[in-house]
């Protein structure tokens, strides 16, 4: 199992096209934030002396989160081409346990979506600081790495599952463009969620990738709110938390950072399970 998730990862990184089209979705977020609605956003907080310290930590977190599951798709592209190229049975032919084929192609999705979204972490935060911002602490940045471990779980999990009926390339680069396209608005990324329609704000909500968001934001965006909010009434803060997607309510709840972890690590259990139960399933047509 160790060789063929080393094997994933080998085949992974050497597609330099393929690592930077598993950023698209991050890609994405970060030239319409630059180019489009950036401006816009930070004009409209004119209240806030800090406004762009505030709203990039704001598009940071959307990046992780979103970079979490494009770069999961990516990495499953091993797993595609072994099943069009028929690879897989010389796999399931092996000593091999066919349980143990599986949890190396979710060895591989996990460990790649770990990496690159720290990549984007160190991106991120770079362009923070370049805009005026400051350095995360270090208790901070540990606790964003274990957010991200979380975002990891859950995302490559999903992706693991919905890879494991796709059977062609063609399929699959079909998935992953719609996917890096719109995972910014599952994740509430690329709007503010306050400015969309309930319905729209209760999908959002709903996905579980989205929890990791709120997680990303309120650690990147607490000192940064925590300055600009200062001399502001407590209520003017938990309306931009809300509208920002910093917090979500369901009716009057608003729940805690542990719900949200709750439902990252009950999402990559289900999920996973789910997909191992999928592909031995169709192991058997080998």
């Amino acid at each position: 199992m160790n060789q063929m998730t080393v094997r994933g990862l080998k085949i992974f990184f050497k597609d330099k096209g393929g690592v930077f089209f598993s950023l698209l979705g991050v890609i994405i977020i970060f030239c319409l934030f630059i180019f489009f609605i950036g401006d816009s956003i930070t004009e409209g907080l004119d209240f806030l002396d800090n406004a762009e310290y505030v709203m990039n930590s704001w598009v940071v977190a959307g990046m992780l989160a979103s970079s979490a599951i494009t770069t999961s798709m990516g990495a499953y592209a091993v797993m595609v081409s072994d099943k069009e190229h028929k690879c897989i049975k010389d796999f399931y032919s092996s000593p091999l346990k066919r349980s143990s084929v599986a949890a190396s192609y979710m060895c591989t999705g996990l460990i790649i979506s770990i990496v690159m979204s720290m990549v984007t972490f160190v991106f991120g935060e770079i362009y923070i600081i370049a805009n005026g911002g400051e350095l995360a602490s270090l208790a901070t940045i540990f606790k964003i790495f274990g957010v991200i471990l979380l975002s990891s779980f859950a995302s490559s999990a999903m992706v693991c599952f919905i890879v494991s009926f796709v059977k062609t390339s063609n399929t699959y680069t079909t998935i992953s463009i719609v996917l890096g396209t719109l995972i910014g608005f599952l994740v509430g990324a690329y709007i503010c969620i306050g400015d969309l329609p309930e319905g729209v704000q209760w999908v959002i909500k709903c996905f579980p990738c989205a929890h990791a968001a709120v997680l990303f934001r309120q650690l990147l965006m607490a000192d940064p709110m925590a300055a600009g909010f200062a001399d502001l009434p407590d209520t003017a803060l938990t309306e931009f938390q809300s509208a920002v997607g910093v917090t979500f309510t369901y009716g009057d709840w608003k729940p805690e950072a542990w719900f949200h972890i709750l439902v990252l690590i009950g999402t990559g259990i289900l999920f996973y399970l789910l997909s191992i139960i999928n592909m031995s399933r169709k192991a058997k047509k080998y």
